[in-house]
């Protein structure tokens, strides 16, 4: 959901920008926001003295409800009935349910299921697109669900501000009102629901506004109302109502759409009227981690503070100003308000991020370098700053079964979650320890240079920045440095939003080459229908593609490479897509062959393409057994099968282990005995969801109404266009064996396996390779092992015994150079390797000498050395050598090496 009153969103004949489109829509109000129902309930339109925008309230009053307006007015005085934060849930949950409305469970907190977004941002994000186009029905009509999402916009203000968080609970209302439904309600039924839940939290009518606003995003706009209390916004209801058209002109949308969002967080902080929203959001929580850290809460303090902490925003442009008015209205200077606050906010925040790390972690996202996962690293990285800087001492493993436990009762399954979160903390905590024991003296030259006055606030931000990125190091841990050399550095405190991955979408380009093929009809498929040859007419060449009526042949897909075959003669190397046109690719010297028009026999090659399937098949095998072995955060990230093997890449924290892999591939086989059997079926996307959960977009995003599920017994459920349809069982494997794994990138490993007859084939080329050493050695097979430790002993013996030797060689050589030192320079042949010259030269560098020497062999290799009391530079004896004998060479302090060719020699 787009949140900037920057981006250009509609074109034509309507306005460019959300502040437009809100003057526009507020000039048309009558039709956009007034609505019965609040004049049902006695509210009345009225303008903000502070902000100037147009709100509804029951009450004469001067100001919206915004609390950049007026504060937070409930902080030490609370609203209505008080609710814990599970029971905020029940009661708004309870509501919508005895009114007509579906209680949904949430969808992860990682997005797979979209090709746009790494995580899950909104609940309305659970719908799009198919669900909000009217594609495909909702799994309820109309909806209530409590959607975790995770956002990095405000990392900086989780907190310091006392609201903001990386992790949320939105509390979503939606209606889908499409043609095929009819209008199961709109705008007047929406905010009387809305009313009626806030009456069930006992709040009364005169505590509520309702501020005109609208929305944007993904090509639809619409006007929206916000709703607040005492200061606080509780939640917004959008109507999504309107849609940009290719042309730029506007219509009104085929589907309407109720959007509700609010936050649940906020339902009991209201009613609780804590000092801060973390205080209720995570209970006993919190409350656990003030006193293992042992620091005192001065709640009077927090409670003033955080009062007028309203305006602290680290994003906005008057945090200056709002800072001098917390300090006039507190009578204390900022550094001492920060000197009792700061602890308080990053106990908050690690809170916030370790919860953050449960979550992601257990719906398989995790730490890295990039994508999705750079901004869980980053929070890591600031709560292990803020527990060093403040010496809290906190154990993060405890803290993560804390937050388990606190939303069991909302989430029980983070519960499964528990061990690898901690186990993912742990690693990389131990990887943020190595990082900044190797970049002390990083630190170190960057104190140096703030000392010299080489460093200004200018750069300050980037010199931070390229130590963070680079090395790790936060920049709470920098200013500590600083501070002990007597040195106050002034970190922006919007520093990790600067820093952060501004990316919350996903990039992908295509693979597929872009031709003309706006004239050609759909390809009937056959590939899914268990045959190998088929008849067809060709009905388009382009360069070096055919182009069928039908194929047989699968195109390249999932990571699944395409068939190859014949048609007639003509050799198909390849098989690709692109939309749902199907080219085969041929030599370009055989596309004369084919005409269009002409009937055609097609035969792909049948042995390929079933040892593809069996790779295909194990892909999705093995990946069900890791995550058996390793936990529920395994995720594909990534996959290809050919004859040769199949590949998957695997999310999990740290290298997996020798005996893990041995586990994984026992437990393969053993399914394999089993014989489990592969079942296909096409199921439209929302049954599919239902029946066997998110986990089925394994590949990522799969577009279309309808998905074709790919089943492994009860073990495996994936959305996969693969041919698993050939085999009925995975039995047909015949044998599983891992060959290789290796770490692709931070939080990634990567698998390769063989089955079936390759695998064979890899086990015998296996036991060929052990007899041949056995005979080598010598040894019999079961002494294998302790044969060859035994000779690479000797040989490590040996190699010491060579050493010693070379220096009672180098010493006795250098002995004689000494004696003939009148020479200027010296010149010896010595029928010795490179290593050995080296040494003496070494050797002769190192002693109270005014020996110059130059050393030469049979290979042309020539070493020129000079003892400690020459006054010279190496290079003057490296340049006669070259002069005099040719070839090229160089040399640093008192050593020099040329290279001759024997030829000039």
């Amino acid at each position: 959901m787009i949140n900037t009153n920057t981006i250009q969103e509609i074109k034509g004949d309507i306005v460019l920008t959300k502040p437009e489109l809100r003057e526009r829509f507020s000039s048309e109000w009558k039709k956009h926001y007034d609505l019965e129902v609040l004049h049902e309930y006695g509210f009345k339109r009225r303008v903000c003295k502070v902000c100037g925008r147009h709100f509804w309230s029951v009450e004469e009053r001067e100001t919206c409800g915004d609390p950049s307006c007026e504060g937070y007015r409930f902080i030490g005085n609370p609203v209505g009935k008080r609710h814990d934060y599970i029971d905020a849930w029940r009661t708004i949950e309870k509501y919508f349910v005895a009114n007509g409305h579906k209680s949904i469970y949430t969808y992860p907190s990682v997005a797979r299921w979209r090709d746009d977004l790494y995580f899950t941002i909104a609940s309305i994000s659970d719908f799009q697109p198919y669900v909000v186009r009217g594609e495909v029905d909702p799994p309820g009509n109309p909806l209530i669900i409590p959607q975790v999402c995770i956002r990095f916009g405000d990392i900086s203000n989780v907190g310091f501000t006392g609201r903001h968080l990386t992790n949320f609970v939105m509390v979503g209302q939606h209606a889908f009102n499409t043609k095929k439904t009819g209008l199961f309600y709109w705008k007047n039924k929406a905010i009387k629901h809305d009313i009626e839940m806030l009456k069930n939290f006992g709040i009364p009518l005169t505590e509520i506004t309702f501020k005109e606003d609208v929305w944007m995003g993904g090509g639809n706009f619409g006007p929206s109302m916000e709703y607040f209390v005492r200061g606080l916004e509780l939640g917004n209801c959008v109507f999504m109502q309107y849609q940009i058209l290719p042309d730029g002109s506007t219509k009104e949308l085929d589907t309407k759409v109720i959007d509700m969002g609010a936050g649940l967080e906020r339902f009991s902080w209201l009613t609780n009227g804590t000092p801060t929203l973390y205080d209720t959001t995570f209970g006993p929580v919190i409350g656990r981690m003030f006193k293992e850290s042992g620091v005192v809460y001065d709640r009077e303090l927090a409670v003033r503070f955080w009062s007028l902490a309203g305006g602290l925003d680290v994003e906005e442009g008057n945090l200056e100003t709002a800072k001098q008015k917390i300090s006039s209205e507190l009578g204390l200077s900022w550094d001492e308000i920060m000197n009792k606050i700061q602890p308080y906010q990053a106990l908050y925040a690690i809170a916030d991020h370790i919860k953050t790390i449960l979550l992601t972690s257990t719906d398989g996202q995790l730490p890295s370098n990039s994508g999705g996962g750079y901004n869980l690293r980053m929070i890591l990285r600031r709560s292990f700053g803020f527990n060093e800087r403040f010496g809290f001492n906190l154990d993060f493993g405890s803290i993560v079964k804390w937050h388990a436990e606190r939303i069991k009762p909302l989430f029980s399954h983070y519960m499964e979650g528990v061990e690898t979160a901690i186990a993912v903390i742990e690693e990389e905590y131990k990887k943020y320890k190595r990082t900044k024991e190797k970049t002390k003296g990083r630190v170190s030259t960057f104190i140096r240079k703030v000392k010299s006055g080489k460093v200004d606030q200018s750069s300050l931000i980037r010199e931070l920045k390229v130590l963070y990125e680079s090395n790790g190091i936060p920049p709470e841990l920098v200013a500590e440095v600083a501070e002990h050399e007597g040195i106050r550095l002034e970190i922006p405190e919007n520093f990790y939003d600067l820093i952060r991955d501004k990316e919350e979408s996903k990039q992908e380009e295509g693979m597929t080459p872009a031709l003309d093929l706006d004239d050609v009809e759909d390809t009937v498929i056959g590939y899914y229908d268990n045959v190998f040859e088929m008849d067809a007419k060709v009905v388009k060449v382009l360069d070096k593609y055919v182009i069928l009526d039908r194929t047989c042949f699968y195109p390249e897909g999932g990571g699944q490479v395409g068939d190859t075959g014949y048609i007639n003669d003509v050799r198909v190397i390849n098989t690709i897509k692109q939309g749902r046109v199907i080219l085969h690719e041929v030599d370009p010297k055989d596309i004369s062959k084919l005409k269009v028009g002409e009937k055609v026999h097609l035969r792909i090659d049948k042995e390929r393409r079933i040892q593809i399937t069996l790779h295909h098949t194990g892909v999705h095998l093995l990946n069900a057994c890791a995550r058996e072995v390793l936990g529920i955060h395994v995720w594909q990230a990534g996959s290809y099968k050919d004859e040769f093997k199949g590949q998957i890449d695997l999310t999990h924290y740290r290298k997996i282990t020798d005996d893990e892999l041995r586990k994984i591939e026992r437990l393969a086989n053993k399914y394999i005995r089993e014989e489990l059997p592969v079942k296909i079926e096409e199921l439209d996307r929302t049954t599919a969801e239902q029946k066997y959960g998110m986990r089925i977009y394994q590949g990522g995003a799969v577009p279309g109404k309808k998905l074709r599920i790919v089943s492994i017994g009860d073990i495996d459920h994936e959305a996969c266009g693969g041919t698993h349809h050939i085999i009925d069982n995975i039995g047909r494997l015949g044998y599983l064996k891992i060959i290789h794994r290796e770490g692709v990138k931070d939080g990634v490993e990567r698998l390769v396996i063989v089955c079936g007859e390759r695998a064979v084939e890899y086990v015998q080329e296996r036991e060929k390779m052990i007899k041949e050493l056995a005979n080598i050695l010598s040894s019999p097979e079961s002494q294998l092992v302790r044969s060859t430790e035994k000779m690479v002993e000797e040989w490590k013996a040996g190699r010491k015994r060579e050493e010693r030797l070379k220096d009672l060689v180098a010493d006795r050589i250098v002995n004689e150079i000494i004696t003939r030192s009148g020479e200027k320079p010296l010149m010896i042949d010595l029928d010795l390797d490179r290593d050995l010259l080296m040494k003496i030269g070494q050797k002769i560098t190192q002693m109270d000498t005014d020996v110059e020497v130059v050393l030469k062999n049979n290979d042309g290799d020539i070493v020129c050395a000079i003892g400690k009391r020459v006054n010279k530079d190496i290079k003057e004896l490296v340049d006669y050598v070259i002069k005099r004998f040719g070839g090229k060479g160089g040399g640093k302090g008192r050593l020099g090496f040329v290279k001759v060719k024997l030829s000039e020699s």
